[in-house]
Formats: structure tokens, C-alpha cells, sequence
């Protein structure tokens, strides 16, 4: 399994090569949370251990917050990914990079596990209630079922 904090580098790191820049923050934790989903997806697992927390944006996570309050981002020292892993991220930047931090904001707001931790919560409410994997595999299998076109009421 790998470091949350090195997936989040190698995300950081494409973003580098082709934008010349650093992922914000928003984006981050979107493009996290998908390449996750995409992993519970393909290979039945997770890819890192970190829980989400159902921010009023979306899914967020404490430790790359962290990173990112601290401006000296993904500079440890972590457990390199494998190739599978690397090529999983990478399919997930290029599938959603064109997509802009609001744009994916949306998009997991329709995520069973986003809204099934948020319920209760008023809109305008961060929240700290946990994401859960069962509830993850959920939008993994409807991501599934969409890319083989079948249509989900």
C-alpha cells in the first residue's frame, strides 16, 4: 500500500511537468480521492491508508491539508510508488486534469460516500465525519458501471 503523502507527491509532480506549477490545494484533494476510488475500482483495494472527511467542498485529507498549511510540500522523504501505482495516479491525472477544482468539487458531491457522510450536516459545514471505503467501493462500482456505459438512475 502506499504513503498517502507519496501519492500525493507523484500527483504534484505531473502537475509540475505540465502546468508548470503546483496542484492547488482543492484539486489535490479531489484528484486523491479519485485516484483512490480508481483503485478500490481495478484492483478491489485501497491505495493509500488516510481517511477522507466530507468537507462542505468535498472529500479532504488531514495529512495533505498539512502539507499544504505548511508550504514546504511533499518534501519528506516516502516510500516510492511501484509502477502499478504510478501508472494508476497517471491514468487518473489524464483522465481528470483538464477539469478545473470546482469542476471536481461538483463531480464528488454526486459520490454516494461524500453524501452519505455528510448527512446531517448543514451545507456551509466542513465537518470532520469520515469518508467510509465500503461506502467508496459503492461509487466504484457505479464508475465502473458508467465507463461500460451503463446508465444509473
Amino acid at each position: 500500500m502506499a504513503c498517502t503523502l507519496a501519492v500525493a507527491r507523484y500527483l504534484n509532480q505531473l502537475n509540475v511537468h505540465r502546468h508548470n506549477r503546483d496542484m492547488d490545494e482543492m484539486k489535490m484533494h479531489k484528484m486523491m480521492y479519485l485516484s483512490q476510488r480508481e483503485s478500490l475500482m481495478t484492483v478491489n483495494r485501497s491505495l493509500f491508508d488516510d481517511s477522507f472527511e466530507a468537507w462542505k467542498f468535498g472529500p479532504v485529507l488531514r495529512v495533505v491539508r498539512n502539507e499544504y498549511k505548511t508550504g514546504h510540500m511533499f518534501n519528506s522523504e516516502y516510500e516510492p510508488l511501484c509502477e502499478q501505482e504510478m501508472d494508476l495516479v497517471k491514468s487518473v491525472f489524464e483522465r481528470y486534469d483538464p477539469f478545473d477544482a470546482w469542476d471536481l468539487s461538483t463531480l464528488s458531491h454526486e459520490e454516494f460516500s461524500w453524501k452519505q457522510a455528510r448527512e446531517g450536516l448543514a451545507p456551509g459545514e466542513n465537518g470532520r465525519r469520515k469518508l467510509s471505503v465500503s461506502a467508496m467501493k459503492v461509487d466504484a462500482k457505479r464508475e465502473l458501471l458508467r465507463r461500460k456505459g451503463v446508465v444509473l438512475a
